[in-house]
């Protein structure tokens, strides 16, 4: 039989065990990704830091097609459209949006991640998106979505960048005519320096060039973009210009294509036959990835470029002939004011 003593014990245990706050584990890590042996075949950005992004559980974090960092590389917001994930039976958490610092060692290389909050993107319906969220930028009053999926872009209003705006309900801020093949949507999202919205869809098969919207309140111009690749993401950097990242996986054997293509701010000021741009990186690699988001920061006179993969929900476990696909995160440096 228990005693008095031992009961009042074992209530005390109960209530300290109540009392003490319970911390889920974060569903994101990450470790340094060995990114030397990856070479691109052009001088026009460098590849300066990589990270692999791990996962608690790949059915609530994975999947990554957009990327927002903060202007002074310090935290990074990314989504999951996980549309495309198998699921084979087992529940997955759509659109999920994270929000982390990025953690850099004493002479300034990338080292880890560590997640600070999280949630799921809401619609206008006030319901979770259930996948197919393919790019996002800041406006300076929110955050705009695309989708692969539709022609809209969503915005999410706010005074400050946060992940939590996105779990509030957003207004339709553009609906027009879609123009995508099967879930080859409106892939790329980047505000402009003059305030326009740079929307750039992704190619059909077999195309040379991808439409690229260039948007404001009163009018939409049509532009021909030549993609030698898949366009994925697009951000801006401080000189007005636009950088698209493409990507192709080219068999097991060669791995992922990448690109890092720059559009000069005078090219995004008239609606030219077809903007080319300046290739910045090439590379090929079966270490490389589904590189869908990207975005632009500065550290001092340093202007970076992050780029993340979408790993799908690492279908490889369920298809053969692909390569093992991993969540990676690679860091640019596109140099000082001077270069670009």
């Amino acid at each position: 039989m228990l005693s008095v003593i031992n009961l009042r014990l074992i209530a005390f245990v109960a209530v300290l065990v109540w009392l003490t706050p319970i911390h889920a584990e974060p569903a994101l890590s990450a470790s340094v990704w060995k990114h030397e042996s990856v070479r691109s075949a052009v001088v026009g950005s460098t590849l300066v830091g990589a990270l692999r992004v791990e996962h608690s559980d790949t059915r609530s974090s994975g999947g990554f097609s957009a990327l927002w960092v903060s202007p002074d590389c310090a935290t990074l917001i990314t989504i999951s459209d996980y549309s495309q994930a198998l699921p084979w039976g087992q529940s997955i958490t759509r659109s999920g949006w994270f929000q982390a610092r990025i953690d850099y060692d004493g002479a300034g290389g990338l080292v880890g991640l560590t997640e600070l909050d999280s949630g799921q993107v809401v619609g206008t319906n006030g319901a979770t998106i259930p996948g197919a969220i393919e790019a996002m930028a800041w406006d300076g009053r929110g955050f705009l979505i695309s989708f692969d999926d539709r022609a809209e872009i969503y915005h999410y209003a706010g005074a400050t960048p946060d992940g939590a705006l996105l779990s509030q309900v957003p207004e339709i801020a553009f609906q027009g005519p879609d123009i995508a093949q099967g879930n080859r949507g409106l892939e790329s999202l980047a505000v402009l320096t003059d305030g326009r919205v740079f929307a750039l869809w992704e190619k059909p098969d077999g195309a040379g060039v991808a439409t690229a919207w260039l948007m404001d309140p009163n009018a939409l111009d049509s532009v021909a973009y030549r993609a030698a690749l898949n366009p994925g993401g697009a951000t801006t950097l401080a000189d007005g210009s636009v950088v698209v990242v493409e990507r192709d996986f080219l068999g097991r054997q060669l791995g992922t294509r990448v690109r890092l293509v720059r559009l000069s701010h005078a090219e995004l000021q008239s609606a030219a036959a077809v903007i080319d741009g300046t290739v910045l990186y090439d590379a090929t690699s079966p270490r490389l990835d589904n590189f869908e988001g990207i975005a632009a920061c500065r550290k001092g006179e340093r202007e970076f470029l992050f780029a993340i993969s979408d790993n799908n929900g690492d279908w490889s476990r369920a298809l053969r002939g692909r390569n093992p696909q991993e969540t990676l995160l690679l860091m640019f440096d596109v140099g000082g004011r001077d270069k670009l």
